[in-house]
């Protein structure tokens, strides 16, 4: 695959349905053999870290930042002043797709979830949407809709967009 790692935004409101959305399009994609990894903004400060860990104990001791690790993973939690997504990105670089959740006012190539008990509208830049995944049957201003529930087609919209014909990391 060209270009990869593949970047795009799962956008929409609050409470819309990115999560179940970016969960759905992992299982598909990997499933297709793609490696995929995942970015998530939050706009509230979290917690990254179980109380009663070791690490958590450390953070709480003054530790402006701890590392967990295995023979297999790693978690770093560190506080700084700011970060992007584009610092994050750098750790993927054997993803075939990098889904970002969030990020709606991003110029990242994106699809919007617009679902009828959250929104009516989308709210992301027009000229950054690849698509948008809705429950209404009503269009959106020439943008390209598809059934929230259809994953296939959503995936297709994504390798549409990126012209890829096929959907086998086989033939790529």
């Amino acid at each position: 695959m060209k270009n990869k790692p593949f970047i795009v935004a799962i956008s929409g409101v609050k409470n819309s349905g990115k999560t179940t959305l970016v969960t759905k399009l992992i299982t598909k994609l990997t499933t297709l053999g793609y490696k995929v990894a995942t970015i998530k903004h939050d706009g509230h400060d979290f917690e990254g870290d179980v109380p009663g860990t070791d690490s958590f104990r450390h953070k709480e001791a003054g530790a402006y930042g701890t590392a967990v690790f295995s023979n297999s993973k790693f978690m770093i939690i560190k506080e700084q002043n700011s970060i992007t997504e584009k610092e994050l990105i750098k750790n993927f670089k054997e993803a075939d797709f990098i889904l970002l959740e969030g990020f709606k006012f991003s110029n990242y190539p994106k699809i919007e979830v617009v679902r009828e008990e959250i929104s009516r509208s989308y709210v992301c830049k027009k000229e950054t949407i690849i698509a948008i995944a809705t429950n209404l049957t009503c269009g959106f201003d020439g943008i390209n809709t598809v059934d929230i529930n259809d994953i296939e087609k959503i995936i297709e919209e994504i390798f549409n967009y990126m012209n890829i014909r096929i959907i086998n990391n086989d033939s790529n």
